[in-house]
């Protein structure tokens, strides 16, 4: 599970630093997103994964509730970035597919 998080994160420093290029407020906003994605599959995968030996209902839920709680991290800091601190959206919107397409890849690696 490490390297869903590690190869994504790499990916959005990456962008990070090609934002970095139009502005500093790109970068980051980029780096925020993309860090809160990744923070996300970490919260998922410990409430998912972190129950142990479990039957298939209470397994299927604690895989649910993670998953829930990583959108709702997602939004939150999203909108704070929106509203609070005004970051720009292209940046924002951009590391969230980054991060997820490299975390897929990351886990489908053998």
């Amino acid at each position: 599970m490490l390297r869903a998080a590690v190869y994504p994160l790499a990916a959005v420093v990456v962008l990070a630093l090609a934002f970095l290029l139009v502005g500093p407020k790109y970068a980051l906003g980029a780096l925020v997103s993309g860090v809160t994605v990744v923070a996300g599959t970490v919260l998922a995968a410990w409430v998912g994964l972190g129950g142990g030996v479990q039957a298939a209902g209470s397994a299927m839920i604690r895989m649910f509730l993670g998953f829930a709680l990583k959108i709702v991290l997602i939004v939150a800091v999203l909108a704070m970035a929106f509203v609070w601190w005004r970051l720009p959206p292209l940046a924002l919107l951009a590391a969230i597919p980054v991060a997820l397409m490299f975390q897929v890849l990351a886990l489908a690696r053998r």
